[in-house]
């Protein structure tokens, strides 16, 4: 999982038509990211994770919002390179693992993530992070855990105002979320405002990690 986030971002996207696929791809290429996560909330997902794929080989393709075994071999099928979920599914999760495809689960308590550590997950989503309790979740957590070479992505609430303070705990991989390149801007095609959000939020990532 780590070569997956050498800049330690996620932008999650959501498309709602074919076309906006390839340009929000190329922004945020422009941007200096090369990894994104595309949501199975709409139908298209699976034809936007091919076509992102095919045009842009470069780019490191996951799915996300990934509730069923289903959908999780439509993502592979259609060519991503690791799925994230919202919640710690245990059929999906082993499913993943059989097929050998690296597989984000989401918790948001102890009792999650030691269900997620015994099933082989060391990258587990953090979500909704904010609601949780944002650093001080982490904070809290990486005491009992950090020796099992866990690493967190929290996800929900962040922005680039606040995504340093996440970033400054070595136990997290990465942060993402929609901030970059959301569905107002998709919409409104605002692609060269894609491209700098992804710039700046590589750039406030440059922090150095806490223990």
């Amino acid at each position: 999982m780590k070569n997956l986030f050498p800049h330690k971002l996620m932008p999650a996207v959501t498309f709602e038509k074919e076309e906006e696929a390839l340009s929000v791809a190329e922004a945020i290429l422009q941007g200096g990211l090369d990894v994104m996560e595309i949501t199975f909330r709409t139908a298209i997902a699976a034809k936007a994770i091919e076509m992102v794929r095919k045009n842009f080989p470069e780019m490191k393709v996951g799915a996300g919002t990934i509730l069923s075994v289903e959908q999780m071999n439509e993502a592979v099928d259609a060519g991503a390179l690791f799925g994230v979920a919202p919640g710690l599914n245990a059929a999906v999760t082993r499913a993943a693992f059989k097929k050998s495809f690296p597989f984000i689960p989401g918790v948001i308590t102890s009792s999650e993530l030691e269900k997620a550590l015994a099933m082989g997950c060391r990258t587990v989503k953090l979500f909704p992070c904010d609601l949780g309790g944002g650093t001080a979740l982490i904070k809290a957590l990486q005491g009992p855990y950090s020796h099992t070479g866990v690493k967190f992505m929290p996800m929900g609430g962040i922005t680039i105002s606040n995504l340093h303070q996440y970033l400054a705990y070595e136990i997290v991989a990465a942060v993402g979320g929609s901030w970059m390149a959301d569905r107002h801007l998709i919409a409104q095609k605002e692609y060269a405002k894609i491209r700098e959000n992804v710039r700046q939020s590589a750039e406030a990532a440059g922090v150095s990690g806490k223990g």
